[in-house]
């Protein structure tokens, strides 16, 4: 039975009874009930004693939810185990939640991302989760993290209390600022005189005065109850107790008792639930009549509905423990071990483990932890694991599940020296085939780890002997990309398990160029977490490069495959941004990481890249050579087919630069060959383009024109041109020369032509034409660098109207309802016609604006730059960068808007509509900029922008903020209140008032 199942969880799923002479708080029953209608989360804090949990039990009974309850305990803080035992008791009332955590642990989700996807799965129940003695968690920050993914996703409908003897740093994300959260403290709790009264008639201590036992204790409800208010003179107990409350309970409860009731609490206090069968297997005789002696004493336990089972108030059984703690280390280890193998029998491995430790009993705990170890690596627990594998490396034989664990630890560490040395020992006793055998998974996750060290035959030999599985065929697949050709019974499409090697298959799709395999978003929070490395990757393969670098910036460490989304994915990223000196920077930290997993695979593509990066953003053929033929000396470089053909295709680029063709031809003839026979089509675009060039400069023009020709193929089986056109950047004669042979205007690759002239990439000269329209200011258009004057205004309007639109074309219809505010008469279709005439005048021989099927379309070989496209462009770059380079491309944005209006003296509907969107965008980015120049301390330009923000737009609450911390930075307290003011006038005008979060700031500046 699995340590997740709620069979052998029953007793912290279970709401705790209440005693029937637990006083009856309808005060307290109005609030929480209150609370919990009103706020997603309440906190419920306070010292122990204080009477939480029966507080909350009380109210839980009059709120009409169905309640799900967990009490934690201190090995809950291994933050899979709360995973699983939060799916546990949320799986009691909204069934729907079974196995959401515990699967997503399994494919690798981090423990946050698992129990927020277990709150989205409660969807519409009106479920109250309890928590219960939540500063069990005090120092496990993991756990916490959890717990607050729960809190950051829940759903409107379901309600969370927390029950703690302290308030704890829980990240719950925007829920506290925005009031979703309510607190019930000592104050709450506290006894009032009257209620301090019933509950001492009820235990029959009538004769103690409740206004004086509230004034002593605060109202505390256990020192009313149990008079520790009185105890200050009773501290003998057990040597003395600081702790009034341990006093009480020594002087006034245990010394009450005979000396074997005694021995058998402070005996039991192991066990959570005291029962007959539970005592007598720590040694406790006649535990049953023991029990029912116990029951007729004044003890703060809690008794079973049925039977004698009890449970010790928390304090009173922390008390107990320490008694047992205090005692010699042989009995304590003696009884613990007995609880241990207790725990065994019952089912709780893991727990027997731990307590199995303790007791110094290692080789019976290696048999629990035998049982154990694969679900606490599966849930992610790692840390608890490897303590586990430390304690008991030199018990028992290997080979066994403990020898599987320690390599699944490898890998989800992504330590793969490790596991090869694990895997390498294992060969050495004899038994790395007999687990292989016995387990696919094992043997699989050996192999891997096999790969990654530069060990191919020792990867094959393992997955040789292993039965087949998933995991195996997802391997077999991965070290198709060692060989040259596809390898026979090899599926280009392996069966996922929903396991973590899952990855892998994603890993190869993306490695082999099948990005529309990868392209689709995945429908749960899990598959995109899994997913989202080889997301990143493919957004950046097909062109989405901010979008990938805005989500990459959003993985942790602590995302799925990190060391090759952070050594290779990000630096791939940066150079794309042509961001070099991050690069640089990125590639100096992924030495590090990639030192630390000991992957030779991860370290070669690390060269690569950096060979790529002198090459692509320096132009440095010296540099990258060096690189490259480093990388050629290591033996297995060449091994490994998919990077051999990355060395030949950077070397082969290099070459060119050097101007040596016929070296080049050998090593992209040999690149694109080997990309061709495997199927490998990821780089085959920027390899054949290289190749193209090569042919052609040693002659060879029909070998340039296939060469070409395999590149467009391959763009088109990867769906996007992103790839190609990164290489035809690099050599744009490649393009230029197959347009020439083209015999049509509207080929594909006038396309490219095109679209390399919008990236400022020059193309032969013979190419087409490029527009260039001035929008701001003045209306001006130029053509390949010469000014160009249409006859008739209206040209300018369709020129900046087609620049508009993504594909550079507009129906006739649409022009005529932009530009002549949707009048479709003769009259404006005559105008538009004329348009037409005046503006092919200035156009360039051969270059046509045609009208086909009522399209509006500027020639395949001519492309539109305007300067409205400028600001997006600007903008877009501006997201992407950071600090003083940010502040700088917004101001360039800024100024560029700044120059005038747009298309001044152009009234139609369309190019105001058109200039309110631009105005909006320009007050957008001074904001932005006037923020950036206050957070670098540039705070002259920062007043100025935020003066022309308000200027324009007096209702930016925001931008009178920032204007009251700029006066507050340079010491103008006069200054700020005067901004304030003016914020409360011009708000004043639409019958508003600023908000809280504006007043919060004048008190803050003020102090």
């Amino acid at each position: 039975m699995s340590e997740g199942d709620p069979a052998v969880i029953q007793r912290k799923l279970a709401i705790p009874e209440v005693s029937e002479r637990a006083l009856g708080r309808p005060r307290l029953d109005r609030l929480l009930a209150m609370l919990v209608e009103r706020y997603p989360v309440v906190w419920v804090a306070a010292t122990a004693g204080a009477g939480k949990t029966t507080a909350v039990v009380q109210a839980a009974h009059g709120i009409e939810r169905p309640v799900a309850w967990l009490t934690l305990d201190a090995t809950d803080a291994a933050p899979g185990r709360l995973v699983t035992y939060l799916e546990a008791a949320l799986t009691r009332c909204a069934p729907q939640v079974r196995g959401v955590g515990t699967g997503a642990l399994a494919r690798r989700i981090a423990h946050a991302e698992a129990a927020g996807l277990l709150a989205e799965a409660v969807g519409t129940s009106p479920v109250l989760l309890v928590v219960d003695e939540l500063e069990r968690l005090a120092e496990a920050p993991e756990a916490l993290a959890a717990l607050g993914g729960l809190l950051r996703y829940a759903p409107p409908s379901m309600r969370i209390v927390l029950i703690s003897r302290r308030e704890l740093a829980v990240d719950m994300g925007n829920a506290a600022t925005l009031g979703r959260v309510a607190a019930v403290g000592e104050g709450d709790l506290a006894f009032t005189s009257e209620e301090a009264a019933q509950a001492l008639a009820d235990v029959g201590r009538g004769e103690v005065d409740p206004i004086a036992a509230v004034e002593a204790t605060g109202g505390w409800v256990a020192g009313v109850l149990f008079e520790a208010w009185r105890s200050e003179d009773h501290v003998a107990g057990l040597g003395g107790e600081a702790d009034p409350l341990y006093g009480y309970l020594s002087s006034q409860i245990l010394e009450l008792l005979d000396d074997d009731d005694r021995e058998f609490l402070v005996a039991t206090s192991l066990l959570e639930e005291v029962s007959p069968a539970g005592a007598e297997a720590l040694g406790q005789h006649a535990a049953g009549d023991r029990l029912l002696a116990l029951r007729a004493a004044h003890l703060p336990v809690t008794w079973a509905a049925e039977g004698l089972a009890m449970r010790c108030h928390t304090r009173f059984r922390e008390f107990l423990l320490e008694c047992l703690r205090r005692r010699g280390d042989e009995h304590v280890r003696a009884l613990r071990a007995a609880h241990g193998e207790l725990l065994a029998s019952e089912g709780h491995h893991e727990d027997a483990v731990e307590e199995l430790l303790r007791a110094g009993e290692l080789d019976r705990a290696r048999a629990a932890a035998e049982r154990a170890i694969a679900g606490v690596i599966e849930r992610l627990d790692l840390a608890v694991a490897e303590r586990w594998l430390s304690a008991l490396c030199d018990v028992g034989p290997d080979g066994g599940a403990l020898s599987a664990a320690e390599v699944m630890l490898a890998i989800g560490r992504e330590q793969y020296g490790r596991g090869v040395r694990l895997a390498d020992r294992l060969h050495e006793g004899g038994h790395r085939e007999r687990l292989a055998r016995a387990s696919s998974p094992a043997a699989s996750m050996m192999a891997w780890c096999y790969w990654h060290g530069g060990r191919i035959a020792d990867a094959r030999a393992v997955i040789d002997v292993a039965a087949p599985s998933p995991e195996t065929e997802a391997i077999r697949y991965l070290l198709a990309l060692v060989d040259g050709e596809v390898a026979d019974g090899v599926a280009l499409q392996p069966t996922l398990s929903g396991g973590p090697l899952d990855a892998l298959v994603m890993r190869v799709h993306y490695a082999h160029g099948r990005l529309p395999r990868l392209q689709s978003t995945p429908s749960s929070r899990w598959a995109a977490a899994v997913s989202a490395p080889w997301r990143i990757s493919t957004l950046r393969a097909t062109g989405h490069t901010e979008q990938a670098f805005d989500l990459y910036q959003a993985q942790g460490s602590a995302s799925w495959a990190a060391v090759w989304l952070h050594a290779i994915v990000g630096v791939e990223i940066l150079i794309d941004l042509r961001r070099l000196d991050e690069a640089r920077r990125a590639l100096l930290r992924a030495r590090e990481l990639i030192g630390a997993s000991e992957s030779q695979v991860y370290d070669m593509l690390s060269l690569v890249m950096e060979a790529k990066l002198e090459l692509r953003l320096c132009r440095d053929a010296g540099a990258a050579r060096v690189v490259l033929e480093g990388l050629e000396r290591r033996p297995v470089a060449r091994a490994y087919g998919f990077i051999a053909e990355q060395i030949d295709t950077w070397t082969g680029y290099a070459d060119l630069l050097d101007g040596d063709a016929a070296a080049a031809l050998r090593r992209l003839r040999a690149a694109t060959g080997r990309m061709l026979a495997s199927d490998r089509i990821l780089e085959l675009p920027t390899a054949a383009v290289y190749l193209a060039e090569a042919e052609w400069r040693r002659g060879e023009e029909d070998a340039a024109d296939r060469a070409a020709d395999l590149a467009l193929a391959a763009a088109a089986k990867q769906g996007s041109n992103h790839l190609f056109l990164q290489a035809l950047a690099d050599f744009p004669a490649v393009v230029a020369r197959r347009i020439d042979a083209e015999p049509e205007t509207r080929s594909p690759w006038h396309d490219l032509g095109r679209a390399l002239l919008a990236q400022g990439v020059t193309v032969d000269p013979r190419f087409g034409a490029l527009l260039e329209l001035e929008e701001f200011g003045r209306k001006a258009l130029t053509v390949n660098g010469t000014v160009v004057r249409p006859r008739i205004a209206k040209a300018y309007e369709v020129v900046a109207y087609l620049a508009a639109q993504p594909d550079q074309t507009a129906s006739r219809d649409e022009l005529l309802d932009a530009l002549f505010d949707g009048r479709a008469d003769a009259s404006a279709r005559a105008y538009l016609r004329q348009a037409f005439h005046r503006l092919r005048e200035v156009l360039p021989a051969g270059v046509e604006l045609t009208v086909e099927t009522s399209r509006v379309t500027l020639g395949a070989d001519a492309a539109i730059r305007s300067e409205s496209g400028r600001v997006e462009a600007l903008l877009a770059q501006a997201a992407r960068l950071r600090g003083e380079e940010r502040l700088q491309a917004t101001l360039d944005t800024v100024a560029l808007l700044e120059r005038g209006e747009y298309l001044p003296g152009v009234r139609t509907v369309w190019a105001q509509e058109r200039r309110r969107h631009l105005d909006a965008v320009g007050a957008d980015a001074r904001f932005e900029a006037a923020e950036l120049a206050f957070a670098a301390g540039r705070y002259h330009d920062a007043e100025q922008l935020v003066a022309a923000v308000l200027r324009d737009d007096p209702y930016r609450e925001a931008a009178w903020r920032l204007q009251m911390r700029l006066a507050s930075a340079v010491g103008d307290e006069d200054r700020v209140i005067g901004a304030f003011r003016g914020c409360e006038r011009a708000l004043a005008e639409l019958g508003a008032r600023p908000a809280g979060a504006t007043r919060h700031l004048l008190d803050a500046l003020r102090r």
